[in-house]
């Protein structure tokens, strides 16, 4: 028994040596920045998110998390200058629902002990669906935690991602598609819309053919919940349609839009800062389809919200 358990420690150990010989061959051929990050979910834009957020140096004061409403529509500029604060980080991604965005907010509360949170929503954040995340393993790469960091990255080895160069290179030089991951200083994506391929599915798409998950709003309380636990000022801003298609809602869609709305509104209740855009009209020229905002909309989008908290508060927008 004691030779066959040494057989097989030998047979692990020589595996490692292998696989470690193999990633420093292609790290040396390719070079460290070119290589897909390290696969801590199956969505690469989350990936690509926690890597920027490693290599910051700083400890934020605020965070802003969420799907690509967040990392596309919130301007980073008009948040620091609004806010008078820029140790601020944007570590949002696609797709990212308001239940992930919570599992991420307690990981990163429990690493940085920010005060201050900032995310931003439609309704494409409350439909169902959820992606594979190992909080674990980001949590022993942003602590520094080398050994468990490497035990994680052999534990979810998955070679054809790794291969997966041209995408890496493509997300980072495609600023006329969607798919674009160049992030500003802080982590936003911002859109041109000159000679932008923009497509006419997501252009024509008003997202309210979609199920929802009223389980995510449940979370939405749970994030509420735990900002208001731990001191954190908690803004969350609703991000807009074009008005071409608000303009051509349904009466089932009003009606659906308008439910979902209410219940952001209910479970925010005053606690928190909840902005609903919608009450605003929002040219079809300031979008790249039919939610997400050109830089130029973002700017105004997010000057608008702040704008309008200021308003509430009387132009203190620290106030509680």
């Amino acid at each position: 028994m004691r030779k066959f358990i040494i057989n097989i420690f030998r047979f692990l150990l020589f595996l490692s040596i292998i696989i470690g010989i193999i990633f420093f061959t292609i790290i040396k051929k390719i070079g460290l920045e070119n290589l897909p990050a390290l696969n801590f979910s199956s969505s690469y834009s989350y990936n690509e998110k926690i890597r920027f957020i490693k290599k910051k140096s700083n400890f934020p004061s605020i965070i802003a998390i969420g799907s690509s409403m967040t990392l596309n529509n919130l301007d980073s500029e008009i948040v620091i200058k609004e806010l008078k604060d820029d140790d601020y980080l944007n570590v949002s991604s696609w797709g990212l629902r308001i239940s992930e965005s919570y599992k991420l907010l307690k990981e990163l509360h429990g690493i940085y002990k920010f005060n201050q949170f900032i995310s931003v929503v439609n309704i494409v954040d409350f439909e169902k669906g959820s992606k594979k995340i190992d909080y674990g393993f980001l949590k022993y790469y942003l602590t520094n935690n080398i050994l468990k960091t490497i035990y994680k990255a052999i534990y979810n080895l998955d070679l054809d991602y790794y291969k997966n160069i041209d995408y890496v290179n493509f997300t980072r030089k495609c600023y006329k598609d969607y798919e674009y991951l160049n992030y500003d200083e802080f982590g936003m994506v911002k859109f041109n819309r000159d000679s932008f391929n923009i497509n006419k599915e997501r252009w024509l798409d008003n997202h309210l053919d979609k199920v929802l998950d009223n389980s995510e709003y449940l979370y939405l309380d749970s994030i509420s919940n735990f900002c208001l636990k731990h001191d954190i000022k908690y803004f969350i801003f609703h991000s807009p349609h074009r008005d071409g298609l608000t303009n051509d809602f349904n009466f089932f869609e009003k009606k659906k839009y308008h439910l979902h709305l209410q219940k952001i509104d209910s479970i925010i209740n005053n606690k928190n800062h909840f902005v609903n855009s919608n009450e605003n009209k929002w040219n079809d020229t300031l979008f790249v389809d039919g939610i997400h905002l050109d830089k130029i909309g973002a700017k105004l989008f997010t000057q608008y919200c702040f704008d309008e908290i200021k308003a509430r508060t009387h132009n203190n927008v620290y106030k509680k």
